[in-house]
């Protein structure tokens, strides 16, 4: 029995030097992309039974079996299966599996497979595996050939899709209008009047206020003085025009005086007009009561003024500077909406061309080109000039005295109240590519229509240096109630063009949106904002890069911005990946477990998907392989403590003979 627990020991040893053979390879691939570490299992050898068991028998109870075990052996060295981590690479080409699948690389006559997709391009043009030169196999189980200088040829453009909005709101058409910034009205003088008695030749005595003086103030200005001299009033009672003549003498600046021997009357009035227009006398100093003398007092008086009408006369607007007298000449001039100039002069009174708005209204209607334009006057009294079209206009106006005058008016200045505007459009513009890979700028025009605000056409224009546009417009776009696209209702949906160059033409169908939803063109609110947003042809380009995407497909990126899909890696399963049998750089081969390989590609048929820019790191454990390692060199040093006692033991044995 000694010598079976050396034999055992042994055993020991053999299986604890083989674990820490395997956790060696494991630490040493730790930083190998793809590596998949293993796991050993022990199995004990079979047992010497030195009493089998017996049952209850009678008045015995039953004996358990009495067994030594012989050691151990290596049962298993299993390959661990679970997912490595993603390290990113920053090439292209570069690919790693999440979830189960192998790449699958070909020599022409064996088939491997890799969770390692370190791939490169050789001189053929082939993908390959760039550790080993294994090629890499599609989906049909061919090579993969990446075309470096291929060039992808221009595709026309066969539609044009539209998006945003188009005002609900109308802005247009509308007439240009022009109007006087200020509005004119009629307005009467403040005014006082003087009475004495009349009929008898002597109708103020003003005696006792010989050399005396009243104040006067016009229009809320500085009181000025008007004196009665001694030598004209001392000697008694004196005619209204005395009066007026010493007014006249003070030269009040803004006052009027009349006088009217006849009734014993001296009349007092402000050359302006208006509520602006003020009137206040007081007696001057020393003087108190001859204003009383003189039928007046020292409330203040003020015009009046209400808006013009079309039987004001001009002079009494209360934007006067003097009133008109007939003779007196007003300037008129301008352009006609379509830039056309036109000028004449108005002449005041009632030999000349009238005294009143209307007059002046009748004048500059045949001064301008009537069938361009009339003027108006507004209840509110403005001067307007309204062009008869709806359209965008080249109108002005002026009134004004002419040079040299004296008398008239502050006339205002006439403005822009309302642009002239066609009817409402919405432009964009974009590139149409034609069957050479040309591009042409292509502006695309929607108009209101101006019988049906909820209706737009669509007109396209370019450079005739370019070509011509055989079908240009699309008529009739039709809006639901709701402000979403409806329909096109004039009979065709597409632009025909006819490049130089080129002997076909070239249709480009208009994509608009889903009728009743709000996916491409609607018609709501205020805002402008519809755009031709993208076309589906393309430039000629050159290949750029390769790279895979999530399902293995190796897209080609293009110069022109396209993309097209070159191939698709082949991914392989099985229905036992532990059965698989390593092949050395990380790759595998088919074994009798591991049952046929079933071809697939990326995210289907139960495969995994492709990551692309990364490889797959080892998925070894370092912090448990340093615990199994250490398991593995106290198992190994347990077993070599049974043989050196077992040694020890036998010495004793032979030194019983002496």
């Amino acid at each position: 029995m000694v010598s079976t627990a050396l034999y055992t020991g042994l055993s020991g040893l053999k299986v604890h030097q083989t674990y820490i053979d395997v956790i060696g390879n494991n630490l040493a691939n730790v930083s190998t992309p793809g590596f998949r570490g293993s796991r050993v299992t022990f199995s004990d050898l079979l047992s010497f039974n030195v009493r089998s068991g017996s049952g209850p028998n009678g008045n015995f109870g039953g004996l358990n079996p009495l067994q030594i075990g012989h050691g151990a052996i290596l049962g298993t060295v299993d390959t661990d299966l679970s997912q490595g981590t993603f390290q990113d690479t920053g090439r292209s080409l570069d690919v790693a599996m999440q979830g189960r699948g192998f790449f699958t690389l070909s020599n022409g006559t064996q088939t491997f497979y890799t969770r390692v997709g370190s791939f490169g391009i050789d001189a053929d043009r082939t993908l390959v595996d760039s550790r080993s030169g294994l090629r890499v196999l599609n989906s049909t189980g061919g090579n993969i050939t990446i075309p470096v200088s291929d060039t992808l040829p221009a595709a026309a453009t066969s539609r044009i899709d539209f998006q945003g909005n188009l005002p609900a709101r109308v802005g247009g058409p509308l007439e240009e209008i022009l109007q006087s910034s200020v509005a004119l009205n009629a307005g009467t003088a403040a005014t006082k009047l003087a009475t004495g008695n009349a009929g008898t030749g002597t109708q103020f005595d003003l005696t006792s206020f010989a050399g005396k003086s009243v104040m006067v103030s016009v229009n809320g200005g500085a009181q000025q003085e008007v004196s009665f001299p001694a030598g004209t009033f001392g000697g008694g009672p004196v005619n209204a025009s005395d009066i007026a003549d010493a007014f006249d003498a003070a030269d009040i600046s803004g006052l009027d005086v009349t006088f009217d021997n006849s009734t014993g009357t001296v009349s007092f009035s402000t050359v302006r007009l208006g509520a602006n227009a003020r009137l206040k006398f007081n007696d001057g100093t020393g003087a108190s009561g001859l204003l009383g003398a003189m039928d007046l007092n020292a409330t203040q008086v003020a015009g009046t003024e209400t808006a013009a009408v079309g039987t004001t006369n001009l002079a009494n607007l209360t934007a006067r500077t003097a009133a008109y007298q007939d003779g007196d000449g007003i300037t008129i001039s301008g352009t006609n909406p379509d830039g056309t100039s036109f000028s004449d002069v108005f002449t005041y009174g009632a030999s000349g061309d009238g005294t009143t708005i209307d007059a002046l209204l009748s004048f500059i209607n045949s001064t301008i080109d009537g069938n361009q334009a009339q003027a108006e006057l507004t209840a509110e009294g403005n001067i307007r000039l309204v062009a008869a079209d709806k359209q965008e206009a080249d109108m002005s106006l002026f009134v004004g005295d002419t040079v040299g005058s004296t008398r008239g008016n502050n006339w205002p200045n006439f403005e822009v109240a309302q642009n002239g505007t066609g009817p409402d459009t919405a432009v964009t513009s974009i590139d149409v590519i034609d069957t050479q890979g040309r591009t042409h700028p292509v502006t695309l025009t929607f108009t209101r229509s101006a019988d049906d605000p909820g209706i737009w056409d669509l007109e396209a224009s370019i450079d005739p240096t370019e070509g011509s546009i055989s079908q240009a417009s699309i008529g009739q776009i039709r809006f639901n109630d709701d402000g979403s696209f409806n329909v096109i209702g004039g009979g065709t949906n597409a632009l025909v063009f006819d490049w130089n160059g080129i002997s076909g033409a070239q249709t480009c169908s208009v994509n608009l949106g889903t009728s009743g939803q709000f996916d491409g063109v609607a018609m709501l609110g205020n805002s402008t904002t519809v755009a031709a947003t993208n076309q589906d042809g393309y430039p000629p380009g050159t290949l750029l890069d390769p790279g895979f995407d999530s399902q293995g497909r190796l897209i080609g990126y293009y110069s022109n911005g396209q993309t097209q899909v070159l191939d698709t890696l082949r991914v392989s399963m099985f229905s036992n990946e532990g059965g698989l049998l390593k092949a050395g750089d990380t790759m595998w081969v088919e074994s009798p477990n591991s049952g046929d390989a079933i071809a697939t590609t990326a995210s289907a048929a139960g495969a995994g998907t492709v990551r692309a820019g990364q490889l797959e790191n080892s998925n070894v454990d370092i912090a448990r392989e340093f615990v199994n390692l250490i398991e593995a060199q106290r198992g190994f040093q347990a077993n070599s403590r049974v043989i050196t006692t077992t040694d020890q033991i036998l010495a004793e044995l032979m030194n019983i003979v002496r």
